[in-house]
């Protein structure tokens, strides 16, 4: 997947459902409570920063995104969290973080130096991360939750056509910066995000005797659905459960193009050799094998990512039937 300035927004560790807003479901009418067994993982350096501060996009609805009625942070990524935090006997704090700033921030400060008293700008993100080995390799893992595709969505009346990442060539494409997304289109034509040439790779569009794709990266994924909307980009394209939900959003002035591909998993980041490692990795398996995580992702119409605890893992980049693009 995927500010200048930083907006923070404290949400209460049992959601309730928001007066007036048609884009958020009701909030279950009961969650977990703190489990002694897994909160005691905790160490008590990371409870005495309490509130923790979490790193999210809130432009990535329904997985997080800001209310219009209300001005919270919500969404399932959002219910999920909070719903770990109880779990973990630790109250959290969503801070609205530009999605192509968030892997720095997160390792602002390392883990010897917060265990040396130093307190993190963030503890960790869930945000609809995609794991991979550029951002492992930079000092980050991913604890998986989920899986979801990529999707791209065109108008309905009058818009592209499109089946495969071939159908980009000689097209505007909308991407988030620092996406998944954006990375695999630069990557169809063999190059780097931003046209520095990927040695020995292939562009596929010279090869298929097309134009290049026009990759077209903004800063969120609201602007991005604008410029489809407004004829500015040709193509959107997103994770598959953010996709559906434009969709619906729109009132079906949108429509997906082709299958999702790349189906890979979420995972929450977190910077190597954090202290909640294996507290967030219990807490995850928990919300799972105790119906909590499914009842999320029911109220959210989300179910068909859902994953098993034994599908739980530290850094599984590995994707599921047929790719986007071909490796780069």
């Amino acid at each position: 997947m995927k500010r200048f300035s930083i907006a923070v927004v404290t949400v209460a560790l049992t959601l309730a459902a928001c007066g007036g807003s048609s884009t958020t479901p009701a909030a279950s009418a009961s969650g977990p409570s703190k489990v002694a067994s897994i909160a005691a993982e905790v160490p008590d350096a990371v409870k005495a920063q309490s509130p923790l501060q979490i790193a999210t996009d809130a432009t990535y609805a329904p997985n997080e995104f800001i209310n219009p009625d209300t001005g919270a942070i919500e969404g399932w990524d959002i219910d999920f969290t909070n719903e770990l935090c109880k779990v973990m006997g630790l109250v959290c704090t969503f801070n609205n973080v530009t999605f192509d700033d968030i892997i720095a921030q997160l390792k602002a400060s390392t883990p010897a130096e917060q265990a040396g008293g130093d307190k993190p700008r963030y503890q960790f993100s869930v945000s609809s991360w995609t794991p991979t080995s550029d951002r492992e390799a930079s000092g980050i893992d991913f604890i998986t939750y989920y899986k979801a595709g990529e999707a791209w969505i065109v108008k309905a009346s009058g818009g592209a056509t499109i089946s495969s990442a071939a159908d980009m060539c000689g097209k505007n494409v909308a991407v988030e910066a620092g996406t998944t997304e954006e990375s695999d289109a630069w990557g169809y034509m063999g190059q780097k995000v931003g046209g520095t040439p990927i040695a020995g790779d292939t562009d596929n569009c010279k090869k298929a005797s097309k134009s290049d794709i026009t990759v077209q990266s903004f800063t969120t994924q609201t602007q991005a659905n604008s410029a489809l909307l407004s004829g500015r980009a040709d193509i959107g394209w997103l994770d598959q459960p953010v996709a559906g939900y434009q969709v619906k959003q729109t009132g079906s002035k949108l429509k997906i193009g082709g299958q999702p591909c790349s189906v890979s998993p979420y995972g929450i980041a977190i910077v190597k050799g954090s202290a909640l490692e294996k507290a967030l990795i219990d807490a995850v398996k928990y919300l799972i094998d105790n119906g909590y995580y499914h009842t999320i992702l029911q109220n959210w119409s989300v179910t068909e990512g859902a994953i098993g605890s034994s599908d739980v893992a530290l850094n599984n980049n590995n994707s599921i039937g047929a790719a986007c693009v071909p490796s780069y």
